[in-house]
C-alpha cells in the first residue's frame, strides 16, 4: 500500500473525494463523479478500492491522522498552554467550517453502519487524547483542579459551533478576533482582569 499512497492518482482520488464528500455528503457522491473530478477511469479506482465504503473510511482515517499530527505538533510547542488552547479553537473552527450538513447527516444518520463506526472510534480517541493533556496540564497547575476537563472540551466543542453563527461573525472584522474574543471569555469571563 505504501507504493500506492505515494501514486498521484491515488492522493488525487482521496483529495477529491475529501472535497466533494466535505461539500455534498457521502451519499450523494457517485464513485462515477469522483472519478470524473479526479481524472482517474474507474477501473484505476477498482485497482485502489474496493468499493466506496471503504474509500469512505480510508478519507476518515486519513482526515483524522492528520488532526491528530497537527494536535500533537501544537501541544509539543513551547508556548503558554493558553495559547494552545486559542490555537484549539481555530484549528476546531477551521476544521469544520467547510463541513456540510449533509455529510454530518451521512455520518450520523445511520449509527450502525462503518463509516459512522469508525468516525466514532477515531473521534473517541482524539478525546482520550485531549482529556488527557488536559489533566496532565491540571497537574502542572495550567489549569484550575475543580474544572473537569471534560467540560472545557464540551465548551471548546461548543464554541466553534456559536463561532459558526453570521450574524455573530458580522459583530467582528475578521474569524480571528472573533475566535480570540471567544477565547478571551473562556479564559477570563467577562469581568475586568485585575492585577492580585
Amino acid at each position: 500500500m505504501c507504493a500506492q499512497k505515494k501514486s498521484e492518482k491515488y492522493i488525487a482520488i482521496l483529495k477529491t473525494t475529501h472535497d466533494l464528500f466535505w461539500k455534498y455528503g457521502i451519499r450523494r457522491v457517485s464513485v462515477e463523479e469522483i472519478c470524473r473530478e479526479a481524472g482517474v477511469s474507474k477501473m484505476t479506482f477498482y485497482r485502489f478500492f474496493p468499493n466506496k465504503t471503504e474509500l469512505t473510511k480510508q478519507v476518515i482515517n486519513d482526515l483524522f491522522d492528520k488532526i491528530m499530527e497537527d494536535y500533537g505538533k501544537l501541544m509539543k510547542e513551547e508556548i503558554p498552554f493558553e495559547e494552545k488552547i486559542r490555537r484549539q479553537l481555530i484549528m476546531k473552527f477551521e476544521g469544520t467550517n467547510e463541513v456540510s450538513a449533509e455529510l454530518v447527516k451521512d455520518i450520523y444518520g445511520n449509527l450502525d453502519n462503518e463509516v459512522y463506526k469508525l468516525w466514532k472510534l477515531r473521534a473517541d480517541d482524539m478525546l482520550k487524547a485531549v482529556i488527557n493533556d488536559y489533566h496532565q496540564a491540571q497537574k502542572k497547575g495550567w489549569i484550575r483542579k475543580d474544572i473537569k476537563p471534560e467540560f472545557m472540551l464540551y465548551i471548546i466543542n461548543k464554541t466553534t459551533e456559536t463561532a459558526s453563527d453570521e450574524k455573530l461573525q458580522g459583530m467582528y472584522p475578521s474569524m480571528q478576533s472573533l475566535i480570540m474574543e471567544i477565547a478571551n471569555m473562556f479564559f477570563y469571563g467577562i469581568m475586568p482582569r485585575t492585577k492580585q
